[in-house]
């Protein structure tokens, strides 16, 4: 699970995902969560080297859990650059325990 830092910066997606890849080095498969609940939308540059670091493991991506909670704005943003980023399996919850189900069964 990744809990977003509330102001993204493309060095902040480099920390977040080289640990994500650490963390998933030798499996061919996997899926995570991500807590957004928190964040304020990146700008350009940043959303840009989000959407070169997922590009690069999107194979292995099996689904991507995305908490959003009540915030309708921050769902409709996570849906639009998600999208964009290229994520094949997402979905988006209220809550951290109904994303972390969804990932679950995406792996069974």
């Amino acid at each position: 699970m990744m809990v977003e830092v509330s102001h993204q910066t493309p060095y902040t997606v480099d920390v977040l995902l080289d640990r994500l890849e650490e963390l998933t080095a030798g499996m061919d498969r996997f899926a995570y969560v991500v807590d957004l609940t928190g964040v304020n939308r990146p700008d350009a540059s940043t959303r840009e080297r989000l959407r070169r670091r997922i590009a690069e493991i999107t194979p292995r991506i099996a689904h991507v859990g995305v908490v959003v909670g009540a915030n309708v704005v921050i769902r409709a943003v996570a849906k639009l650059a998600a999208f964009a980023i290229g994520f094949r399996s997402i979905s988006f919850h209220m809550t951290v325990d109904d994303a972390l189900e969804a990932c679950r069964r995406a792996l069974r």
